[in-house]
């Protein structure tokens, strides 16, 4: 059986990722994705989805070039060569005489599940589950997912940057934030072993929720994972959330996702909503992909710091204490 790429860093190894919208798989066509450094296919069962290594053991062809058969097995396009959901060798057509087959003819495959809209990977064993994002719980929730986005920066980086509000005013002026309006009055912050919040956290918007309403907003922040964040605005009666996941394909090359949900307007076309989500994000992008070091420091003396950075501060002292490295420096 052909290895993974090593990646040295367990944390993330042994962690859930999104890898894709589960719309995108479809029935009969294999999909191809990456995750820290590895390619990975993604194809789909009467029962399940596989995620498998993407990389026949006979001549390293790309299996995702291949098709499935009988919604059972993926076949890989150059000999034909077959594998099961388990990742087990079940033909070989250049020589059918051949019913059981050695080891080194299987694949790898990947834990793998579907939640909240997305196909979710872990390439080791994950010590925890997918989080669980309330607001997609709620039963008047009005939900959607926004992504990919392809960022040439570390994981870490897009992370600090989506809890970032002191950009607000000058990188999403007149969605976001305004010029005007640029203080960040101090907040609550809240450090524990498995996740930082910030909270009580009130902003001047000129757009806050793509309604173009302007008004004071409330929000809570949240990172569950190392590169898992979200943020609530509002209260139970009405509110408007976001949920952050990172992929980290390569060190300073990574995709961002975003699941979307609120309890209000109905009315409101999610394809509106979503494109304005995509406006704000190619206002991050280019930002995030200047700094330097590509990598996000752990060392505090790197950089130079806001008061109200508190919380991304928290953020690479909890990297640092769980020994993240991958995307760090």
């Amino acid at each position: 059986m052909l290895s993974d790429t090593l990646i040295d860093d367990p944390i993330l190894y042994n962690a859930w990722h999104v890898v894709a919208l589960a719309d995108d798989l479809k029935a009969n066509r294999p999909l191809q994705v990456h995750l820290l450094g590895n390619a990975i296919a993604l194809w789909r069962t009467d029962e399940k989805i596989v995620a498998c290594q993407d990389r026949c053991p006979h001549r390293g062809v790309s299996l995702s070039m291949g098709w499935i058969e009988c919604n059972k097995a993926i076949v890989c396009p150059y000999h034909a060569m077959s594998f099961d959901a388990d990742g087990h060798c079940t033909r070989i057509p250049a020589d059918l005489k051949i019913t059981s087959f050695p080891q080194t003819a299987n694949i790898r495959t990947y834990h793998v599940k579907e939640k909240y809209g997305f196909i979710w990977v872990a390439l080791g064993e994950p010590e925890q589950d997918i989080p669980t994002f309330a607001e997609w719980e709620q039963t008047d929730a009005i939900a959607f997912q926004c992504g990919p986005y392809f960022i040439n920066a570390s994981a870490p980086r897009i992370v600090e940057n989506f809890v970032d509000i002191a950009h607000f005013p000058f990188t999403h002026r007149g969605f976001l934030g305004d010029p005007e309006f640029p203080e960040v009055p101090n907040y609550t912050l809240a450090v524990d072993a498995d996740s930082i919040s910030a909270s009580d956290i009130h902003f001047y918007q000129p757009n806050p929720e793509g309604t173009g309403e302007a008004k004071s907003v409330s929000y809570v922040y949240k990172i569950v994972r190392p590169l898992v964040a979200c943020f609530r605005k509002g209260d139970d009666t009405k509110y408007f959330s976001i949920f952050l996941t990172v992929t980290p394909v390569e060190e300073t090359r990574s995709v961002a996702w975003l699941g979307v949900s609120r309890n209000y307007a109905p009315e409101m076309s999610n394809d509106e909503l979503r494109r304005f989500q995509d406006d704000v994000m190619a206002q991050d992008i280019p930002m995030v992909e200047s700094q330097r070091p590509q990598k996000l420091p752990l060392n505090l003396q790197q950089e130079f710091h806001f008061p109200c950075d508190k919380m991304s501060i928290a953020y690479r002292k909890w990297l640092k204490q769980i020994n993240l490295q991958f995307g760090t420096c």
